[in-house]
């Protein structure tokens, strides 16, 4: 899920990087640490290199998230790495800013010559103008997701269409209008497993699809339910119009 951050910073195994390895992950903290963040001396860097003593590293890792600031509502691994492969692609910007200009600037100079005399349209919306890979656009949008309860993703497009959908289908007009729920939340850890509980977040997801399942299954009832009254309605009229027949014998 980070290869495309992994070859942005020429990592040597991109596609092989297993970070529920737990030697694996400590090795490339090393690595990032070593080749692209450089937050310590080389010589402070030694307590990441004991990468077999568990206790050792573990100890040196939570004050390396200190040092470098971590935020602390980001609790899981793939929460930390994404920050810390973000935070190292910057500083590769920032040391190579004067290289990326460069290629920004020749890129700049190649479309300006396959321009042509079609007269050039305007656009009036002005989300064409953002820079949707700027760090503060970034940062917006992973804010914005924490706001509606969304959990963290590293890919801050994915947290923003996440965001997108909560609003327009919990904040639109009619959704406001109705009452909100109040209550017990539902049981889910209860009842009969989906037979997974050797791996408890896999169980958990499972039931969590489940219920979503039976969700959409009651919402589908209720559009056939619908549907029928409608028909009904129409077949069933009793309403007649004495217009278009006769009444007894009379002419």
């Amino acid at each position: 899920m980070f290869e495309r951050y992994l070859s942005a910073l020429q990592y040597p195994r991109v596609g092989q990087l297993n970070i529920d390895d737990p030697k694996d992950f400590r090795s490339f903290i090393l690595w990032l640490e070593d080749q692209k963040i450089r937050l310590y001396p080389i010589e402070g860097r030694e307590p990441l290199r004991k990468i077999n003593a568990q206790d050792e590293w573990d100890t040196a890792y939570e004050k390396y998230k200190k040092d470098i600031r971590l935020p602390g509502h980001l609790k899981t691994k793939q929460e930390i790495l994404a920050w810390l492969l973000l935070y190292a692609i910057r500083l590769e910007y920032t040391d190579n800013a004067e290289k990326y200009r460069t290629i920004s600037g020749a890129k700049k100079q190649e479309e300006e010559s396959k321009k042509t005399s079609v007269p050039e349209i305007q656009s009036t919306n002005p989300f064409d103008t953002y820079d949707f890979t700027h760090a503060d656009f970034e940062e917006g949008s992973w804010k914005l997701a924490e706001r509606l309860g969304i959990t963290h993703h590293p890919d801050h497009l994915v947290s923003l269409q996440a965001a997108a959908k909560v609003i327009t289908t919990s904040y639109n007009k009619e959704a406001l209008k109705e009452p909100v729920v109040t209550g017990q939340p539902f049981p889910i850890d209860e009842g009969h497993g989906m037979g997974f509980e050797k791996d408890n977040d896999l169980e958990r997801g499972a039931r969590i699809l489940r219920l979503l399942q039976i969700q959409h299954v009651r919402k589908l009832q209720t559009t056939i339910n619908e549907t029928i009254v409608a028909a009904q309605n129409l077949t069933a009229d009793p309403r007649t119009d004495t217009k278009l027949g006769k009444v007894g014998n009379k002419p």
